[in-house]
């Protein structure tokens, strides 16, 4: 509960002068509302004795109470408008907290935790915590007013009515407290039916081409049906709890006013009570009611943002792969690759395995250097290339970029003079020309564009799309075929490229001539410093300054494209296949 308070004080503290506001506006907004039946009383009492001599004074508390009424919509509504702004300001906040925070993390994550469930978090679980700030905290101030001051006019009117009162609200209290303890339990199932169920709904709609090819339409409809029952279910029993609690709350104004009714009756019969005294006090009974029912409210906000805030919490609390690494001048980015990348003795297990994926990986990649890197399916080229660009992380002095420690280095830094095109593919569903310049965070400019176009041997297609540059690719570049997805990839890295250029098997989606065109200008043209190349292809390979042979995680071969012919058994058996040698 503490460190959920903590959390709740973090945002709200930011904003501590709107709030400050509203409490003043309510604790105007109290101090108007108990103030309007004593002029209530007042205008009862003065009917009660008569018309004559008191026209002057019925119009007097009549204009008093009209202008009481029109101050407390006046300060009323400053007091919600001081109040909620700042919960969706913090809501705001904390979707971009969470989005940098979940930029930190590592494949260990996203290996645990599907997209859907995190979207999950990120849209449900936060409205909780905006719901706290804005109106959880508008009610804790409205009650703490209300219960201080409403209870204390009821009691300087009359003890013995007032205890009267009390009993009813005491028994429906606990009956409420009751229920809120079965819903937050309910509420907690129904977040954890909710985030498998978006998990579910993000995995199916991305593999809808692979359910369709496999006709296992009624699996994914099963499946999908399963988790959306068990969201209902949960979400039932709230509904069943909140429509009795509810109403009870509800009834209360009404319960209050029989009982003031009642006794109060009596008490003016006997004498003890004026009429007017008496409109007063019911008066006070229907404002004690709005505290009662903020009391309901309250509790069902605060305990399920809670469970929302323990959600969050597993993402805020969570250790980012680079926190605590200090950023490098821009200096030093600038000369990170001056005397290239060193590997010594690379070993590499994910943290989901036993046994390495890669074991002592050693060798250097100078700057000027093209390097290919080939092997079998499933020998770490792709682990390789992403220990290189940061996106995994290796033990301390197993990779150097010049002097500089890659396992003490943010990724973010390696990254701006390593760039990858991966065999993971993503176009955002916006432009051809926005998906290039996507990389280099700024807005395109058309002659750049058109450039890597080119390079990219995309220009001839491009002219062939309805918008040419403008071409909308459509959710994960759909409207595209996957050597069109490639050469886009090929071109947003060449947009901004930086001093290593990492292509992992670019080449495996396009045709010959594209090949011989894309290697011409990766080669000839000099886009980038460094180019280090995954590609089982000798037309490429046979082009590199070295190439690195592994096989099950291990470097057997490191040599030249003739070397390898000689050396390496793979290397000499792809040779042969792709240039129809016989064996």
């Amino acid at each position: 509960m503490l460190s959920k308070l903590k959390f709740l004080l973090i945002y709200a503290k930011r904003y501590r002068w709107w709030y400050a506001g509203g409490i003043i506006f309510l604790g105007l907004t109290i101090w108007v509302s108990v103030t309007i039946p004593e002029y209530i009383q007042k205008t009862i009492d003065i009917i009660a004795q008569g018309r004559v001599g008191n026209e002057d004074m019925l119009l007097k508390y009549v204009g008093m109470i009209l202008g009481l009424a029109l101050i407390l919509i006046l300060v009323r509504t400053f007091s919600r408008i001081l109040f909620l702004v700042p919960g969706r300001l913090i809501e705001r906040r904390l979707k971009g907290d969470m989005y940098k925070k979940l930029s930190t993390f590592g494949k260990d994550y996203y290996d645990e935790n599907s997209a859907g469930s995190i979207i999950s978090r990120v849209n449900n679980d936060i409205n909780g915590v905006r719901m706290i700030t804005g109106f959880g905290l508008l009610q804790v101030g409205n009650i703490l007013f209300s219960l201080s001051v409403t209870p204390y006019k009821m009691w300087v009117m009359s003890p013995k009515l007032t205890l009267y009162c009390i009993v009813p609200l005491v028994v429906v209290f606990v009956v409420v407290r009751i229920g809120m303890v079965i819903m937050v339990k309910n509420t907690r199932l129904r977040m954890d039916a909710l985030q498998r169920l978006s998990g579910k709904t993000v995995s199916f709609l991305s593999g809808n081409g692979v359910i369709k090819s496999y006709n296992i339409h009624q699996w994914a409809e099963n499946k999908v049906h399963k988790e959306n029952v068990s969201l209902f279910n949960y979400t039932l029993k709230i509904a069943w709890i909140r429509s009795f609690v509810m109403p009870l709350l509800g009834s209360m104004e009404q319960i209050l006013k029989i009982v003031a009714l009642f006794v109060g009756g009596l008490f003016v019969i006997n004498g003890e009570f004026t009429l007017g005294q008496l409109t007063a006090y019911i008066a006070y009974a229907a404002l004690l009611t709005q505290p009662i029912m903020g009391l309901g409210w309250l509790l069902s906000v605060f305990q399920q943002g809670f469970v929302g805030i323990s959600s969050i919490q597993t993402i805020m609390d969570r250790k980012g792969e680079d926190d605590g690494k200090p950023a490098l001048a821009e200096s030093v980015k600038e000369r990170l690759f001056d005397k290239g990348v060193s590997l010594r003795d690379l070993s590499f297990t994910y943290h989901n395995g036993k046994t390495p994926v890669l074991q002592n990986i050693s060798f250097d990649i100078k700057p000027g250097q093209v390097v290919g890197i080939t092997g079998p399916l499933g020998s770490g080229k792709t682990t390789l290339i992403n220990c290189l660009n940061g996106y995994l992380k290796v033990e301390p002095g197993q990779l150097f970029y010049g002097n500089q420690d890659a396992s003490n280095t943010r990724g973010q830094d390696i990254r701006s003079v390593a760039r990858t095109v991966s065999q993971d593919l993503f176009l955002f569903s916006d432009t051809v020309e926005n998906n290039i310049a996507f990389g280099a965070g700024l807005q395109p400019e058309n002659k750049l564009v058109e450039r890597v176009v080119y390079k990219s041997a995309l220009a001839e297609e491009l002219e062939r799309f309805p918008k040419k540059e403008k071409t909308i690719v459509g959710e994960k570049g759909i409207m595209l075929s996957g050597g069109q997805k490639q050469r886009i990839s090929l071109a947003r890295a060449l947009y901004a490229p930086g001093q290593l250029l990492i292509l992992d098997d670019v080449f495996s989606a396009v045709d010959t001539d594209t090949e011989r065109f894309l290697i011409k200008q990766l080669f000839e043209s000099k886009v980038t410093n460094s180019l280090l190349i995954v590609s089982n292809r000798m037309s490429v390979l046979e082009r590199t300054d070295f190439n690195i042979v592994l096989e099950d995680g291990n470097m057997v071969g490191k040599g030249t494209h003739e070397e390898l012919i000689s050396s390496s058994g793979f290397y000499r058996e792809t040779w042969k296949v792709q240039e129809g040698v016989e064996r």
